[in-house]
């Protein structure tokens, strides 16, 4: 077992400490328009002291968090989503990460890129790029696979098992089981009835989807998965954005041992493979392609390689195109905006923001053909011109508000 670190209570008393987690939550210029955000930042100096007494006294009690059903584009389906208030909940959440953060970040893997700082979506297009174009022998074959239900398929003891064989601090283990299970209780209370983080979870499964420790935690329990894959000898490159495992290798059957390998890892963590799991051959071999000339049509269209698809983007040995539906949306919102201009009608500034976003992601891919037919026809400037028109006028409407209404 490696060595535990202690003591990690104490290092959310100090107040330069809750100064930067707040500045940490706060970093979004959407989070700060919220009220219950807004109250802590008008006053910050009286909420450290609140936050300190009540990290002194633990008398943190978490609230219940409220759900919301909404739609992800991305995955296209519908996600139960939840969401506490900045105060208290929310920076208690963040402090518990940041006091934590140098025991998560420890053993973590250098290809898990979710909710971790400078790891999101580009390290993972970099690394499949480099993959699939500069080491296209070790990208033959490739294989995607995903956690069945991950966040409501994690037990919460197992998780805190987990955390215990790196943290020593019982305190402040107590504290994170009740923070991940939104406990009614006060943390004096249940250190006053001597429990434990195994009487606070027992029997409970699953983590809040949108609580910012959960994500952290999520993250975290995948980690014997991450060195099972780094150490595979069939597994070249590896990545891994949340529950969404890819990897690449030279040997089709050693990819599939690594996915059998991932479902054994998995079981033991009490989860499960979602069943759509597959290995695919990304190029042709020499002997492959001879094969192929004996092959009926049917025959040919079935054994055919494959881009690689991850984070919005499909990762061939030559290109890099967007994924089918990410470039249909944005073919449409072409469309509509060249509509609005060929009959002279102004465009909307969610509009111009919403296909600026679109046109950002072409910066990452192959797209000189499209850019001619689809973006250029509009252009770029007209856009940012609607943009910047808008900024204009807020900033002048703020102006006029601080000034009591005055031009």
């Amino acid at each position: 077992m490696p060595k535990r670190v202690g003591y990690i209570y104490q290092r959310m008393e100090d107040p330069a400490f809750i100064r930067r987690c707040i500045r940490i939550g706060t970093r979004e210029s959407k989070k700060k328009k919220r009220k219950d955000v807004r109250k802590v930042l008008v006053n910050t100096d009286l909420y450290i002291e609140r936050m300190q007494s009540i990290v002194r006294e633990r008398s943190f009690k978490p609230e219940t968090p409220r759900k919301k059903t909404i739609y992800d584009p991305s995955s296209q389906k519908w996600r139960d989503t939840f969401r506490v208030s900045f105060w208290k909940d929310g920076l208690m959440h963040i402090m518990v990460c940041q006091a934590m953060m140098d025991v998560l970040m420890r053993g973590m893997s250098p290809w898990s890129c979710s909710s971790v700082p400078n790891r999101g979506g580009k390290r993972i297009h970099k690394r499949l790029r480099h993959a699939m174009q500069d080491r296209p022998k070790q990208s033959a074959y490739a294989s995607e696979a995903d956690v069945k239900s991950y966040y409501d398929s994690i037990p919460l003891d197992r998780l805190m098992s987990a955390l215990e064989r790196k943290v020593k601090d019982k305190e402040f283990l107590l504290l994170v089981a009740i923070c991940i299970t939104c406990e009614q209780i006060t943390l004096r209370e249940a250190l006053d009835r001597g429990l434990s983080w195994r009487d606070i979870t027992r029997g409970r499964v699953g983590l809040y989807i949108g609580l910012y420790i959960d994500q952290w935690l999520a993250n975290f329990y995948l980690e014997p998965l991450d060195r099972m894959l780094l150490a595979h000898p069939g597994v070249k490159f590896t990545t891994r954005h949340m529950d969404n495992i890819v990897a690449t290798g030279p040997n089709k059957k050693l990819l599939h041992a690594a996915m059998r390998e991932t479902a054994r890892v998995l079981q033991t963590l009490e989860l499960r493979l979602k069943g759509d799991w597959q290995v695919y051959r990304t190029t042709f071999t020499r002997k492959a392609q001879r094969r192929r000339l004996t092959m009926t049509d049917r025959q040919r269209q079935l054994r055919h390689p494959r881009m690689v698809a991850a984070v919005g983007y499909r990762f061939g040995h030559s290109y890099i195109t967007m994924r089918k539906r990410n470039f249909l949306r944005f073919t449409r919102q072409c469309r509509r905006v060249q509509k609005k201009l060929d009959s002279g009608q102004p465009i909307s500034y969610n509009q111009a923001t919403a296909l600026l976003s679109r046109i950002g992601q072409l910066k990452h891919c192959d797209s000189h053909n499209v850019r001619i037919k689809y973006v250029d026809p509009i252009g770029v400037r007209n856009l940012k011109e609607v943009v910047r028109y808008e900024g204009k006028r807020r900033l002048a409407a703020q102006r006029r508000l601080y000034a009591g209404g005055a031009a």
